[in-house]
């Protein structure tokens, strides 16, 4: 299995999840709970019968608050505060069936500890890629490249450049667009996910691997280069 011991659904996110949302998603987490009994398993918070009802109360509170004004508004904050409570009790079980495992977290549909972090300032802060992979492809010439995961919503761009080191003057700004020195050819692929691949490169020629993390318009700094030498 795949864990992550800092992930877990966050009940300070669940609180956070906006008004006009908490039925849907709480709907969307009865349906993915309730629809997969042999990973949630034993007795779960509540059923999906009586989510659905706490549910059903929620709109139908919230229709006669729109309609009767201030008469009808604790009923409203009554029925609103069963259905945020509904959510919160199922933050500790699912926590306590995934423990750690990110595929049943993400199934949960909840929030998770993970989406509070703040990749965008840490990047702006210096953060690099770590553990940057450089390997040899099925094919002649193709270079496979990977780093391990910064977090969520990070972007991965690689930059290759043939024969040398990046330069001084090498620079990329977040739309894209690269500034290299005449002479060096550089090539960067900023699509997809951490692992990329690059063909048709030169025989037994040295290329340098580069990756630069992006998140919410920040780039990041350019990381280490790691060097491979092509197959012949």
């Amino acid at each position: 299995m795949k864990k992550s011991k800092l992930d877990a659904v966050s009940i300070a996110l669940i609180k956070k999840i906006k008004q006009a949302e908490i039925a849907k998603r709480t709907q969307a987490m009865s349906e993915a709970v309730t629809g997969a009994p042999l990973i949630f398993k034993g007795v779960l918070p509540y059923t999906a019968v009586a989510i659905a009802l706490i549910v059903t109360t929620y709109l139908n509170a919230q229709a006669a608050y729109k309609l009767g004004g201030i008469l009808k508004r604790s009923a409203f904050l009554t029925s609103k505060k069963a259905l945020y409570n509904c959510v919160l009790a199922f933050a500790p079980y699912i926590n306590s069936i995934a423990l750690g495992d990110i595929e049943i977290l993400k199934l949960s549909t909840l929030p998770l500890l993970s989406e509070s972090i703040d990749y965008a300032t840490l990047i702006a802060a210096g953060g690099t890629a770590q553990n940057i992979r450089v390997l040899q492809g099925n094919v002649a010439r193709q270079i496979v490249t990977s780093c391990n995961s910064f977090g969520l919503k990070v972007g991965y761009t690689v930059i290759v450049s043939e024969g040398v080191q990046l330069p001084m003057g090498f620079n990329i700004t977040t739309d894209g667009s690269v500034y290299t020195p005449i002479g060096t050819r550089c090539i960067v692929n900023s699509f997809g996910t951490r692992y990329k691949v690059f063909n048709n490169l030169l025989p037994k020629t040295e290329y340098f691997v580069y990756y630069v993390l992006s998140c919410g318009g920040v780039l990041g700094v350019i990381s280490n280069g790691k060097s491979i030498i092509t197959s012949a």
